[in-house]
């Protein structure tokens, strides 16, 4: 008999798409129908096999939030000033999608790593 699911697990799986889609508004209207469909289809996967404690999907959420970490710190030390020109005024969409979005993914990174969620998703 499998134990039942922790809740934390489930509002990964659940929810694990805001970190990564934490972007500032200008950049979300511009992503196109396709794109959308694409990031549906690849979190609802993954999210559904995290539910049917499919060890893969643990992995696959450890390396896209990780990605997720090293690309926004990339991100903004190019794009953390507008035009990226010395002097311009500081893009504070951008510092604070990157923030919060970091910050995200570490909590998942933190959760998904813990002891007891590697011996559930065996």
């Amino acid at each position: 008999m499998k134990t039942r699911l922790p809740l934390g697990l489930v509002l990964v799986a659940v929810f694990q798409f805001v970190a990564p889609l934490a972007l500032p508004p200008a950049t979300l209207k511009a992503m196109g129908p396709v794109m959308w469909i694409v990031v549906l289809l690849l979190f609802g996967l993954l999210g559904a096999n995290l539910l049917r404690r499919k060890a893969w999907s643990r992995v696959a959420t450890v390396f896209l939030q990780g990605f997720n970490i090293i690309i926004r710190v990339l991100v903004v030390l190019g794009h953390a000033v507008q035009g990226g020109q010395v002097g311009n005024p500081v893009d504070v969409w951008m510092i604070g999608a990157t923030a919060l979005s970091i910050v995200l993914s570490g909590i998942i990174l933190y959760y998904v790593d813990l002891p007891d969620v590697h011996i559930i998703m065996q």
